[in-house]
């Protein structure tokens, strides 16, 4: 009997297409939300918001406003000025961020420790807060964390832990490109980048990723001549909050439809090569 292999895999790619739409209503019924897990997925792909607005828009050549107040780590008010008068890396996040900020948090400590310039002398750091809800007290306790990965000797005010005011946060995200957008469980759905900054504000390159420390040394060094350059692109991680139990069938039926698929192809392959093999004479 001749076997239509292209029939077998026209059902196999509809089989696994009807998985994958099916998991995707699975999502939507679980969360009750218009924004599914398989839309949010699709943002981290295309690096765009519902609205077809880009999460990370970058303005290289563009200024950071210097006069803009924010309150620091021991609750003094302190202008973007006092501290950007020399290259600085620049990390929106929030402190109390239940998914990749602490990564992205500890990722840079780390790096901090590889980097070729001298900590506050030759550049500073600036972890800025984007939760106008987050508190001074918040970011002291941030930075006494973070503060335990760097080396020893890394200076204390090198790194400055900010929070501020609704007008001040956004004045500052949109002047770096950064957007960010609260959900209902009251965390907030964000791309992973730093910026580096020349010391008169100047924005000078962005850093995805791992924030990897030979990255992070070529935008300080380009911060220090005051020239932009390029951003080497990286896959666009994101972060946004989910019930992985909600969701654990989504996961589920994609497996399934993927390895029924991959099952298919095997038998045809299996079967084409087993009726092409000569036959023994007898």
């Amino acid at each position: 009997m001749t076997i239509n292999c292209y029939k077998i895999i026209a059902i196999g790619l509809l089989l696994l297409l009807t998985t994958i739409s099916s998991s995707s209503a699975v999502a939507k019924s679980d969360s009750g939300e218009s924004s599914t897990l398989l839309e949010q997925s699709k943002q981290v792909i295309t690096g765009k918001n519902s609205t077809n607005e880009q999460w990370i828009e970058e303005k290289t050549g563009q200024y950071l406003p210097l006069d803009l107040e924010f309150v620091d780590e021991e609750g003094k008010p302190i202008r973007l000025g006092d501290i950007i008068d020399r290259p600085t890396i620049f990390l929106p996040i929030y402190f109390y961020c239940p998914n990749i900020c602490s990564k992205n948090l500890a990722n840079l400590a780390i790096a901090l420790n590889s980097l070729s310039l001298a900590p506050d002398k030759e550049f500073r750091v600036i972890a800025l807060s984007f939760n106008e809800a987050e508190s001074y007290e918040d970011a002291a306790r941030a930075k006494k964390n973070y503060l335990k990965i760097v080396d020893d000797d890394f200076p204390s005010q090198g790194w400055r832990f900010l929070t501020g005011s609704r007008e001040a946060i956004k004045a500052a995200t949109d002047a770096v490109g950064f957007r960010f957008k609260k959900v209902d469980d009251e965390t907030f759905i964000h791309p992973a980048a730093l910026m580096t900054i020349a010391g008169d504000g100047k924005i000078i390159r962005y850093v995805y990723g791992s924030f990897l420390a030979g990255d992070i040394d070529m935008g300080l060094a380009d911060a220090a001549s005051g020239r932009p350059s390029l951003s080497v692109k990286r896959l666009l991680a994101f972060c946004f909050n989910y019930d992985p139990d909600k969701n654990k069938s989504v996961f589920q039926l994609v497996k399934i439809g993927v390895m029924s698929f991959f099952g298919l192809i095997l038998a045809i392959v299996f079967i084409y090569f087993r009726r092409k093999r000569p036959k023994m004479q007898s």
